[in-house]
């Protein structure tokens, strides 16, 4: 029975920061722990911020960690000259195998970054075949020498492609999901305000900072435009120097699920100006709040969004401009609205989840 099967996920950022990957680890687990007995194994960084992931229904256990923005991974990061992902998941299994868990009580364990499946696959070879890597893509040059492509899974279909293209395996895609709690109650209505919003990571493949300096020198708050930004990164700080002290500029740091939720429900629009996704997940919870959204034209969004988001120029400052005064006429808003929502509407977790069940289940299918 399912329910007997004992899982384990290893996501070491999923309670201490938000982000798409951060979002799948917490949605899938929300909706598979009534269906499996589940452990989210997490982080503690060095700021010691956390308490973000919900772990009611299930087990969380935390380690301490150097997360991706702590100074500590910045050292290291910089000595070593790799990328801050993989000094924190290196950190990460350092913490493991001093901490005494035993991952042989597990069934399964899944996976959310290739660092972490690539350290687990090395470090616990014994396990293998419990392993299930559920991620946005690869780019680490012999990870599929070590790492069995059959136990891989891409959320998006950006990565696919590329893995054959260059390493010559076969990956299957799954598409990502929408929570149900962004679906409005009724039918939304033009806004009384003309509030922008932003949600992501606040690093630079996501433009926060652009977009931000964008929006102070458009002229758009003159006209009652407002922006809010919901997120944490590198740019935090740098931001807050910039515009704390704009009243039109709303620096909001992270929040919770519900919290976005909340910020995105009366939005005027959602604007995301990024230059690397795998999926676009904001860019699909955004449809289904029922807010229209500004974004580039990436092939990974366009091959499943297709034209229900709006497109801007990259990083063209009158070309956004352009695209958010469209929206100034009540009509087009409502008309992009609904159908974005309408869209949003046939993408939701509850069925991802029941393909990811499968997947964990492999062995007892």
């Amino acid at each position: 029975m399912s329910q007997s099967l004992n899982v384990l996920f290893i996501s070491p950022t999923v309670n201490c920061y938000i982000g798409g990957t951060e979002t799948v680890v917490s949605q899938l687990a929300q909706r598979l722990k009534h269906k499996v007995r589940l452990t989210v194994l997490s982080g503690t960084p060095d700021e010691g911020k956390g308490g973000l992931f919900d772990a009611a229904g299930c087990e969380l256990l935390t380690l301490p960690f150097a997360g991706r923005d702590s100074s500590r991974n910045r050292f290291w990061s910089r000595l070593l000259m790799t990328s801050r992902f993989k000094i924190e998941s290196f950190s990460f299994f350092r913490s493991l195998a001093r901490s005494g868990i035993d991952l042989s009580r597990f069934d399964v364990i899944a996976t959310f970054y290739e660092a972490d499946a690539y350290l687990l696959e090395k470090h616990y070879p014994a396990l293998r075949e419990r392993f299930r890597h559920l991620l946005p893509g690869v780019s680490m040059r012999r990870f599929f020498k070590r790492v069995p492509a059959r136990d891989v899974f891409f959320f998006g279909y950006r990565a696919a492609p590329r893995a054959e293209r260059k390493w010559g395996v076969k990956v299957q895609s799954l598409p990502l999901g929408v929570d149900e709690r962004f679906f409005p109650v009724s039918t939304p209505s033009y806004p009384s305000e003309r509030r922008l919003v932003f949600v992501g990571r606040l690093d630079k493949s996501k433009h926060a900072d652009w977009l931000a300096n964008f929006f102070a020198s458009s002229g758009l708050a003159r006209q009652g435009y407002r922006l809010d930004i919901i997120g944490d990164g590198p740019l935090l700080d740098s931001l807050r120097a910039a515009h704390g002290a704009d009243s039109s500029v709303r620096l909001h740091g992270r929040k919770r699920p519900e919290e976005v939720i909340a910020l995105l429900h009366g939005a005027h629009l959602l604007l995301h100006p990024t230059d690397l996704e795998s999926f676009g997940l904001t860019i699909l919870e955004g449809m289904a709040a029922g807010v229209p959204v500004i974004t580039h034209a990436l092939d990974s969004v366009k091959i499943w969004a297709g034209e229900h988001p709006r497109y801007a120029a990259h990083l063209d400052e009158a070309a956004w401009l352009a695209e958010i005064r469209r929206f100034e006429e009540r009509g087009y808003w409502e008309r992009v609205s609904a159908d974005g929502l309408a869209f949003a509407r046939g993408l939701a977790w509850a069925g991802i989840a029941e393909q990811v069940l499968g997947i964990l289940r492999r062995e007892q299918g």
